[in-house]
């Protein structure tokens, strides 16, 4: 193994993996600095991650605990280039990779447990998932559209929960306390997980489990509407440390190998998550969220996810095809509308059945490919109600999705000059009913039905002059489905202003919002220098967006649009060092730098924002400069005893976050730290803090003329904790 591939595993976030894994001697400090390389299947086949020719990044399982990442919204501050948008609460997270945001439509980026698509028509966020039980989670950047079709078009996030273990028996359990201090209450977490061999090298169960009663911090100003002056106004004291944040989350995992040919999978994930007040809302105030009734705020999220994958290995290829069923409801209740104050009840019920077929070869020769076929059929349903005016609003959609992919990769010179050419064709067929009802009186409102399709390639020529060094061009086109304009949803734009009228009818006039694509176009390099102890990961990209999909907001009200078209470039960095003069440290630096603007707005939405948002500006809830700093040293502290330390400072520049904000979000740095003692071979106590800096700075914000008063979502206090674990 070169010395290039041995630190390819450095290219994980973080660089040398911690807890259980530290050694305990000198000797064995020394060998792990740079032993192992990291395996990823972001291309459908198992791969070194340093082989890639593409922008990857990727969390094992020990680099999440090392750096108490225990979610999604967690992880994003470590990768530079990603960052999340309008991130109501842990359920309701919005993740933007290279400046391509969720703000409206399909997600922009594909979201997957193991082989799975965690999918439904306008998923606005990402899965809540715990970290308990992941082998890794991988972060590929760019359009990814043609193994992972429509909506991956910002990149894809794998989710790779651990395989059952054929041979042995293994447990791991961590129990945590954590603590605001004076700022809000305190929480606790329990993550376990568990593998069980059933018969030996044939049939292995695991199950993951992980429960966490997060710490509430926010305060809650009762407020009422007053009818003397229409506005939203404090009624009531102050209540304190209102809810927080509940999240159970449970995967069971059968691995059964009946021959050597012959594997099959089932996966069962679910979880439950309550999040209070609603999602963090805060007006006017940095510490202080306004609702009519703090009883009433709260965000409850339950999604069932079961997969069955089955795989036979063939002489030169292999066929493995996944099947899922996903459920999800969503129970969002609120009494702040920044306009009217009034409750509010919002309910999502969607399901998804999908089916990905697909051949891998491992042809001994110049020549692979994968090849495949894709099947969704999903459906949405969503229930508003206003029960103080009794309002009822129902709108359904429905997406049934074709797909027929595949890329072929030709070794131009052997083992040195490879050339991958891809595409995918993508049809997708949509539905969009809904009705209304006041009080005894019910009717129908008009429904649409729509066929989109487009056809997405790929085309990528890599260079490997030799083990320590890899070049390569990617060339990729993304695309999402159009979407639908609910004439109820326009309906609530109240035409107070010339603006609002001409926005009301723009809604109404064009129901159907087209797709969006994205053609970007890079190059990057992976490189191993200064004799081995440095790995440089570097690429520049252009981006070209058109028909970009977004949400144009006037008060509370949000509408889908058409925005107009966006370009621009940016650049990845990747630094890792692990000198060997000093075995068991390694220093990471990563950052990014994204120049995408709006090169030009349709033009009702440049007459409504025009003078708080035009061509030029960058994409609503992407920071330009983004960068993460990490170091950790583990060494041995006696003969049984081993201690890590780690310390991570992460930062996001300030940023337009909505359209129409007079205000934008503002930069932050966190900084966070973990000390840890491996005691024995099993046990493990470590301490940690979160925000230690106590940044309290504004992560998203709606401000200005539509708004009676701010809206905005601001980071939580500083966090201390400490945690046991057991591993066997």
């Amino acid at each position: 193994m070169s010395r290039f591939a041995q630190l390819g595993r450095f290219w994980a976030l973080a660089g040398l993996t911690a807890g259980a894994g530290l050694p305990l001697s000198q000797d064995a400090l020394a060998e792990e600095t740079a032993i192992e390389e990291i395996l990823v299947t972001a291309q459908k086949r198992e791969e070194a991650l340093t082989d890639v020719p593409l922008s990857i990044q990727v969390a094992d399982g020990e680099f999440l605990d090392r750096n108490n990442v225990k979610n999604l919204r967690e992880l994003v501050n470590f990768v530079p280039g990603a960052a999340t948008g309008e991130a109501f609460g842990s359920d309701q997270t919005r993740i933007q990779l290279r400046g391509i945001p969720q703000i409206a439509g399909d997600p922009t980026i594909g979201y997957y447990l193991g082989d799975t698509p965690f999918y439904f028509p306008s998923m606005l966020w990402a899965p809540v998932v715990r970290t308990s039980g992941l082998e890794r989670i991988e972060i590929v950047k760019g359009p990814q559209s043609t193994l992972y079709g429509g909506g991956a078009m910002g990149g894809v996030l794998r989710i790779i929960p651990k395989k059952p273990n054929l041979q042995e028996f293994e447990a791991s359990v961590n129990l945590g306390y954590m603590d605001y201090g004076s700022e809000g209450d305190d929480g606790w977490s329990v993550d376990a997980s568990f593998s069980l061999p059933l018969i030996e090298d044939k049939l292995a169960a695991r199950v993951s489990f992980a429960e966490e009663e997060g710490p509430a911090w926010i305060d809650v100003q009762p407020h009422a509407i007053n009818f003397a002056t229409f506005t939203f106004d404090p009624s009531g004291p102050l209540v304190e440390d209102v809810g927080g944040t509940d999240i159970t989350d449970l995967r069971v995992q059968v691995l059964a190998t009946p021959t050597d040919n012959l594997t099959l999978e089932f996966m069962y994930a679910g979880n439950e998550s309550q999040t209070a007040p609603t999602g963090f809302l805060l007006i006017d105030s940095d510490d202080i969220s306004a609702d009519s009734d703090p009883n009433y705020t709260s965000d409850d999220t339950e999604y069932d996810l079961y997969s069955t994958t089955i795989t036979y290995e063939f002489e030169n290829f292999s066929v493995t095809s996944t099947f899922s069923h996903l459920e999800f409801s969503e129970d969002w209740r609120s009494g702040l509308i920044s306009d009217f104050g009034l409750p509010i009840y919002v309910f999502y019920d969607p399901e998804t059945f999908s089916n990905e077929t697909r051949i891998t070869s491992h042809f001994d020769g110049r020549f692979n490919f994968v090849a495949g076929v894709y099947y969704v059929d999903s459906e949405r349903s969503q229930i508003i109600e206003l029960e103080s005016i009794g309002f009822v609003g129902t709108a359904d959609a429905e997406s049934e999705q074709k797909s027929v992919f595949g890329e072929l990769t030709y070794e131009l010179v052997e083992d040195e000059l490879s050339l991958l050419i891809g595409g995918r064709w993508f049809e997708d067929d949509r539905e969009f009913v809904e009705t209304q009802t006041f009080g005894a009186f019910g009717f129908a409102l008009p429904s649409f039905d729509e066929t989109f399709d487009n056809v997405n390639p790929r085309v990528n020529l890599s260079w490997t002059p030799d083990d320590d060094s890899l070049y390569y061009i990617n060339v990729a086109k993304g695309f999402r489905s159009g979407l639908f304009n609910g004439v109820s949803s326009c309906n609530t734009i109240m035409p107070t202003t010339p603006v609002l009228a001409d926005l009301r009818n723009a809604c109404l006039n064009t129901p159907t919002i087209d797709p969006d694509e994205l053609w970007s176009y890079e190059i990057g390099t992976k490189l191993t220098l200064a004799g081995g102890t440095l790995l440089v990961d570097a690429s520049i990209y252009y981006q070209d967006w058109t028909d970009v999909q977004g949400a144009a907001r006037a008060g509370s009200v949000s509408t889908s649009a058409q925005l107009g078209d966006a370009d621009g470039f940016g650049v990845d960095l990747g630094l890792v060092w692990a000198p060997e003069s000093v075995p068991g440290l390694n220093v990471s630096l990563a950052a990014s730098y994204i120049d995408v603007e709006m090169s030009k707005l349709d033009p009702i939405v440049a007459a409504g924002f025009g003078a708080f948002y035009g061509e030029g500006d960058g994409i609503p809830g992407t920071p330009d400069f983004s960068g993460a700093l990490s170091i950790n040293y583990g060494w041995q502290i006696s003969g049984n005893i081993a201690g890590d330390l780690t310390a991570s400072l992460n930062h996001k520049s300030d940023h337009i976050a909505s359209m129409g904000s007079t205000r934008d979000a503002e930069e932050r740095t966190y900084l966070n730290m973990r000390f840890g003692l491996l005691i024995g071979e099993n046990w493990g106590v470590s301490i940690f803090g979160d925000n230690l800096t106590n940044e309290d700075a504004t992560q998203f914000i709606q401000a200005g003329p539509f708004y009676q008063a701010s809206i905005k979502t601001i980071e939580a206090p500083r966090l201390l904790g400490v945690e046991i674990s057991y591993d066997l």
